[in-house]
């Protein structure tokens, strides 16, 4: 399981944050779009050295990071010059990912995607999605994925796109999210699956539960096919893309029994181990195991 940080370190992450967030509002202006804030407050908390906030803790952190903002206000004496210097960073840090984002989504339309693609915006915020996804290693909150996606969705131009040169290491990422997009439907079903095992049992979203459904439920999903040879990067990508989906998928009885499958395929496991260990529970899951540029 992620390791919660004590009372004392959550209450220095929060000074730390706020601090700079009202240097951030002094400078830049109070944000009123509280998408855009939450984005910002992650944002923060992702280039502040000392913090370390990630995955599902993030969410719960920003929540109480502009709860504090709220009630002490922005007095500009209280901001240093280390703060400002914090508070700059946190806006270039997001910069930098939509710049990221658009490289390899120009890389991927220039060497990767299907010719009688039609580009429709539901086609390039899936897109957008699962680049998020695949570069992600839990230091980006879901506030700040969607924003991110706006973004680009905003600036998106499919002839800029194929027009502009990219560099050799975003097509080196734009073909790992190639063999992702290829198996959209998949994706789909996994995620109808995987919503169908939380609801029915209470579980907790987690790369290792989506691994797990892919492994013991019937869909005949083969590591081979993918291009590290195992599920775990692919299981990655769908945990973070899953959190970024507002709307809840739809589930049919055949998912429900897969679910329930799967739940029993690991209850069996567990009853032959001596320790009685829940491999779907979620745990730490900072490290994706190609270099994330979100860091």
């Amino acid at each position: 399981m992620t390791t919660q940080p004590s009372s004392d370190a959550r209450i220095e992450n929060l000074k730390q944050v706020v601090n700079v967030l009202r240097a951030y509002s002094i400078t830049f202006g109070q944000l009123e779009d509280e998408l855009e804030l939450r984005a910002v407050v992650g944002a923060i908390a992702a280039s502040i050295a000392t913090v370390s906030i990630k995955d599902r803790q993030l969410e719960p952190f920003i929540d109480e990071a502009i709860a504090a903002y709220s009630s002490l206000g922005t007095d500009a004496s209280l901001v240093d010059a280390g703060a400002q210097l914090l508070a700059e960073k946190a806006s270039i840090w997001l910069d930098e990912q939509e710049i990221a984002i658009i490289n390899i989504m120009n890389a991927y339309l220039q060497q990767f995607a299907p010719e009688d693609a039609d580009w429709q915006t539901n086609d390039i915020i899936g897109l957008a999605q699962t680049i998020i996804a695949t570069l992600n290693d839990g230091s980006l909150s879901r506030s700040g994925s969607r924003v991110l996606v706006k973004r680009v969705i905003a600036s998106f131009e499919v002839k800029k796109a194929l027009s502009r040169w990219v560099a050799p290491e975003w097509i080196a990422i734009a073909q790992r999210v190639a063999s992702y997009t290829e198996k959209g439907d998949l994706q789909l079903e996994l995620q109808s699956i995987t919503w169908a095992y939380v609801q029915q049992f209470q579980s907790i979203l987690s790369p290792q539960l989506i691994e797990q459904i892919m492994e013991k439920g019937s869909i005949n999903v083969s590591a081979a096919e993918f291009m590290a040879g195992d599920l775990g990067d692919f299981s990655q990508m769908l945990y973070y893309k899953f959190q970024l989906l507002e709307a809840d998928p739809l589930v049919t009885k055949s998912h429900e029994q897969i679910a329930a499958g799967v739940y029993q395929a690991v209850e069996d496991f567990k009853a032959h181990r001596e320790t009685d260990v829940d491999v779907t529970m979620g745990v730490s899951t900072g490290g994706l195991k190609v270099s994330s540029l979100f860091n």
